[in-house]
């Protein structure tokens, strides 16, 4: 255990994806994780692997947000996150969070959940030789294994 860690670089500030960026991340998870709980008590959904959230933000979060690309969904432990501009919360359900500028919408996924990773994906089902498996697992299984940068 004396060399798990190694390799890892401290985050400081000077960096696009510094200790600031990843401060922001972690705030908008925590909204993230908030209503996700608020749903699975109210009986909406059954935890963070089984919803899909659309973020709806201003400018900043927003380029933030959407430089993580599909890891966003990985940082978020949800199915899957759409990132949108705040101008598109209108005519939907998305509500204020405690994070000012942020809007949520929370909802269980309608996607199958992949028996290996439990992510509700819309490709599960859709391989013959795995049809209880996502893409991303039968890559990770058959193939060279996903590439990831952040999360």
């Amino acid at each position: 255990m004396s060399t798990w860690y190694e390799g890892l670089e401290a985050l400081n500030d000077d960096d696009q994806k510094g200790r600031a960026f990843w401060l922001e991340i972690l705030a908008v998870k925590n909204a993230v994780n908030k209503r996700i709980e608020e749903e699975r008590n109210a009986g909406n959904i059954k935890g963070g692997l089984a919803t899909e959230v659309s973020l709806y933000c201003g400018d900043d979060l927003y380029d933030a947000l959407l430089s993580l690309g599909d890891e966003l969904r990985f940082v978020l432990i949800t199915s899957g996150a759409n990132v949108l501009p705040v101008s598109a919360a209108e005519d939907t359900n998305a509500s204020t969070s405690d994070l000012e500028g942020l809007l949520l919408e929370v909802h269980a996924s309608d996607n199958a959940k992949c028996d290996r990773c439990w992510h509700h994906r819309e490709d599960v089902g859709q391989h013959a030789a795995h049809p209880d498996l996502c893409g991303r697992c039968i890559e990770n299984i058959e193939g060279d294994g996903e590439q990831r940068v952040f999360a």
